[in-house]
């Protein structure tokens, strides 16, 4: 895991935007005079976040500036990889054009911005806002710095499962509601038909089933023991590698190999009818509903992620779009105003693009139908709602030692069953050992 320190200065912005006068004879009018003031006036926030604006950004920010003349917000887009994210950590850290409020995407950013003194307590804006924190997000949603609220999630990601419902019909099956791995590799095969494979689960290190009947196992910090070494031996992770293989090896799914080499995309498999069925999430929505680019005769359908044993309902998507405040903000009574907004009403034009929001008051028949639009004949719009209004149990992540390396490390060992390299026993000692001693090193 990357560490960040805090040696650096904190450079004092200027306390007024000293607007420059021209001074050129009469040809200032008292109108553009008075508009200057106002100008003056006006407390101006930045706000960074990875959503491009015309996916609902632009509209949020808008509506907020036209509403609220004295505290005008400007969208600043960064791209959510390893380049724009550190272009946000260095704005943060030596404070040159920083935003002054930001989102954090995954808890491996927002842990270390918050390890490294770039996020504001909020506990006390909160207070003085009066935000109801429990009524609004759930407490138990929340996971506290130092005993402090250090952001608010503003997304809630659920997992689930997108079927061809043409082909769910064909084979006389009806939408999965409560079902597990095994249900879901019993599907695929009956889906699997000539050049239409079954299922489609994306590879890569955060896409493995083992990881997910892990998860379903063991919600909180799933990839670790009770004494902080990995947790990879489990019975849980050896049952979802072992049905990854068997749909692999039974041509239900295009193989691992094949799949990394051409970076396929689920959307893509599942809309070009190249699969049945395909492991996805609340951010496809766009992808689903987009028949310009993926024309179609068929709708898709939702089921709710499978999990390891019948009845447990957790997902592993969980909260997101961490909303935080710059801790050497100016502004941070104005910022912390726009976030209550935001996640009170504000994120509802952001439900189109498939970001859910994680106010327990949102009505989720209205969300289902503004994701929907007018896109009903290729949305199974019932099949959705029952998803996203579903009673889960999100997967939390506290722990987050040698994280990146034992995420890359459950990728090459199980790559290597995958391929017929190595047996699955073998797969999960070398997992473990391997995890293990990252985890010791990062200690040390």
């Amino acid at each position: 895991m990357k560490k960040w320190y805090k040696g650096t200065f904190a450079v004092t912005l200027a306390a007024a935007l000293a607007v420059t006068g021209c001074s050129a004879g009469s040809g200032s009018s008292d109108k553009n005079s008075a508009a200057g003031q106002a100008d003056k006036k006006a407390v101006k926030l930045k706000l960074w976040g990875a959503v491009p604006e015309e996916n609902g950004p632009k509209t949020v920010v808008d509506k907020w500036n036209s509403a609220n003349p004295d505290i005008q917000v400007e969208y600043v887009r960064y791209v959510n990889d390893d380049s724009g994210n550190t272009k946000l950590d260095t704005a943060l850290m030596t404070q040159s054009d920083a935003p002054d409020m930001f989102f954090s995407y995954g808890e491996n950013n927002l842990y270390r911005r918050q390890n490294a003194g770039m996020t504001e307590p909020l506990d006390e804006l909160i207070k003085k806002e009066s935000f109801d924190v429990d009524a609004i997000i759930g407490n138990d949603n929340l996971i506290k710095y130092k005993d402090q609220i250090h952001y608010l999630p503003a997304y809630k990601n659920i997992d689930f499962v997108v079927l061809n419902k043409k082909a769910l019909d064909e084979a006389g099956e009806k939408v999965p509601t409560d079902w597990t791995w095994d249900d879901f590799a019993g599907l695929a095969m009956k889906l699997n038909k000539g050049d239409r494979k079954g299922a489609f689960v994306t590879p890569g290190a955060d896409l493995l089933i083992g990881k997910f009947t892990l998860v379903s196992s063991q919600p909180k910090d799933a990839f670790y023991t009770a004494d902080g070494l990995s947790n990879f031996n489990n019975p849980a992770m050896k049952k979802g590698l072992e049905i990854q293989k068997s749909l692999y090896d039974q041509g239900a799914m295009v193989s691992w190999g094949e799949g990394l080499a051409n970076k396929l995309d689920p959307a893509n498999e599942l809309l070009t009818g190249k699969a049945s069925m395909v492991y996805g999430g609340a951010w496809m929505m766009r992808s689903l509903k987009d028949t310009a680019k993926w024309p179609r005769d068929f709708a898709v359908a939702f089921a709710p992620a499978p999990q390891y044993q019948k009845g447990t309902n957790v997902n592993n998507g969980g909260m997101n779009d961490f909303m935080s405040i710059n801790k050497n903000s100016a502004h941070k009574d104005a910022a912390f105003k726009f976030i209550s907004w935001y996640l009170k009403e504000g994120n509802m034009d952001m439900i189109a693009g498939g970001r859910i929001p994680t106010n327990k008051k949102a009505d989720f028949n209205q969300v289902t139908q503004l994701i929907v639009g007018d896109s009903k004949n290729v949305i199974d719009q019932e099949s959705l709602a029952n998803v996203l209004k579903g009673n889960y149990t999100f997967a939390v992540r506290e722990k987050a030692v040698a994280f990146p390396q034992i995420t890359n490390i459950t990728k090459e060992e199980a790559e290597k069953y995958f391929m017929g390299v190595q047996p699955i026993d073998k797969t999960l000692e070398s997992m473990k050992k391997r995890a293990d001693q990252a985890i010791q090193a990062e200690k040390k």
